[in-house]
């Protein structure tokens, strides 16, 4: 720990540590393994943390049904792909099979999706093999699949998105 770091006294009353987790599920949604997480740093007391969040669950304070469709509509927005989406859903705890039939029931055109987030980046920047010389255009090529690909789409998505843009490819 660094000196610019507080040590926070970890809380053991269950009326102090309810007050603490309403005031964060007040501010935005969480999934239940990440708010567990967040508990678990300022509560050694594993039947309380349970408790509390069977209490959340119940009064539906703590959905992760809610937590997932906010998630998804955000990095949607963001411009991320299918296959980003749900390894950063199975990050936060969420099963597989909750998150492919929820993406699925969305039917959202991912080539579409894919095409509009290489256009956001890349419209600025056409490519002609002639203008960049052979050895700079299939680099900037490579670097532009790189980019997709961390984005979350597929090759087929990928090589739609490209196509859209040049018929050098």
């Amino acid at each position: 720990m660094n000196q610019f770091q507080k040590t926070i006294p970890l809380i053991n009353d269950p009326a102090k540590l309810r007050a603490r987790a309403l005031y964060w599920i007040a501010k935005r949604d969480y999934s239940i393994h990440d708010f567990k997480v967040k508990l678990e740093k300022v509560c050694e007391l594993p039947e309380l943390i349970d408790a509390l969040i069977a209490d959340f669950i119940n009064r539906d304070w703590l959905n992760e049904q809610r937590y997932m469709e906010m998630f998804v509509r955000t990095k949607v927005a963001m411009g991320l792909g299918n296959q980003r989406i749900q390894q950063e859903l199975k990050q936060h705890g969420l099963k597989t099979d909750e998150i492919v039939l929820y993406i699925e029931s969305l039917e959202i055109d991912w080539f579409e999706q894919a095409k509009s987030t290489y256009q956001r980046k890349f419209a600025e920047k056409p490519m002609d093999v002639k203008q960049l010389g052979r050895d700079k255009f299939y680099k900037e090529k490579a670097k532009r699949y790189r980019y997709m690909s961390y984005r979350g789409f597929n090759p087929d998505e990928i090589k739609y998105s490209m196509d859209s843009q040049s018929d050098d490819w």
